[in-house]
């Protein structure tokens, strides 16, 4: 008998115990919060800020491939693209202390070297890498050997502004840190530019084009290994193949003749839809330009920061006052606005 009392003492304490966690979990799960210079994050698909107004914009929808973006590739597809990890388990905690360039064929100019300064300037210990068109591809060699259709395709396009588009997002999500356009001054230390508040938060920050209808991508700044550049990976790689389909060539073969337009194939739109779509799929909720357009101040949507427009464009926004801080001034170099889509050179005459 006391056998019995014994083990039914036990019982009654797991049951105790596990209604007592679950009444735990359950009342310290996290509410959706929305509003500017707040966090929009999204394990309860609820508004508690009744003065925000979330609106559907149409987008075009996620493929299959990007369903893929939170978990591990579909069985066979190892080598499709890269792996990441889903934001709530990220585990870099700081953002790299680390500004990526790139030059052309043609080197830097004395502009540029100004430009290029500023960063040195108001970042001295960041570690700085310039990579060269041969040092690219040396890098995307290694960084994305175990992921061939990545590889394969970076490697065989032809056009320098396509090139260069992907490349910026295969850097931010192997390595992380900032990249940045030669074209493009830095106004403050780059550690100023995320609130306190949102330091411990934010995976990705990217700041809006002086329309503040898209994200610009001449400054970018990310964690490594991030869902949010996988799928801007993911979204690039699609636009250029379906680009090559369209014109029956193979993406070795695209020119710049057959592209509707860099912006929306590689550039800044294409990196606005794909983080739409992206935080659309985390969140459960509808993102588009309602969301975005006319920000005064540095606003979290999930683990996104997006900064108004006079942070990254003051200077075409006419410097506006009420838009946040000036961080950085892009001076639209636009080298790659030719009929090659960039500088070329003969292989000789290359670093």
């Amino acid at each position: 008998m006391g056998r019995f009392h014994y083990l039914l003492g036990l019982l009654l304490l797991f049951i105790t115990s596990s209604l007592w966690i679950a009444l735990k979990l359950r009342t310290d799960s996290p509410n959706l919060t929305l509003g500017y210079g707040a966090c929009l994050c999204s394990d309860d698909a609820k508004v508690n800020n009744a003065s925000a107004e979330v609106k559907a914009i149409f987008l075009p929808q996620p493929s299959a491939t990007n369903s893929q973006v939170k978990g591990t590739p579909l069985p066979g597809k190892s080598s499709y693209l890269p792996i990441t990890n889903p934001h709530r388990h990220h585990k870099v905690s700081t953002f790299p202390a680390k500004l990526w360039q790139k030059t052309g064929p043609m080197g830097i100019s004395p502009e540029r070297e100004v430009e290029v300064r500023s960063w040195l300037d108001k970042n001295p210990s960041f570690r700085h890498e310039i990579l060269t068109d041969r040092s690219a591809d040396q890098y995307v060699r290694e960084q994305y050997a175990d992921y061939p259709h990545v590889l394969d395709l970076y490697l065989s396009l032809q056009v320098p502004i396509l090139k260069a588009d992907l490349l910026r997002q295969l850097i931010l999500y192997a390595d992380g840190g900032i990249w940045s356009d030669l074209d493009v001054t830095c106004h403050q230390p780059v550690d100023t530019w995320i609130p306190e508040k949102f330091k411990s938060k934010a995976n990705v920050v990217v700041g809006l084009e002086f329309d503040g209808f898209q994200f610009s991508t001449w400054t970018v700044m990310s964690k490594p290994r991030t869902s949010h550049i996988v799928a801007v990976i993911k979204y690039v790689i699609k636009a250029l193949e379906d680009s090559a389909t369209q014109n029956n060539v193979t993406v070795a073969d695209l020119s710049m003749e057959m592209i509707s337009d860099v912006v929306d194939v590689t550039g800044p739109q294409a990196m606005t839809r794909a983080l739409f779509q992206n935080l659309e799929l985390e969140m459960g909720l509808p993102m588009g330009r309602d969301n975005i357009t006319n920000i005064t101040q540095p606003t979290l949507f999930q683990d996104v920061l997006v900064l108004p427009n006079a942070a990254f464009a003051a200077g075409q926004g006419g410097w506006p006052k009420d838009r946040g801080p000036y961080l950085v001034e892009h001076h639209y170099a636009g080298s790659w606005k030719n009929k090659d889509g960039g500088e070329q050179a003969d292989a000789d005459k290359q670093e």
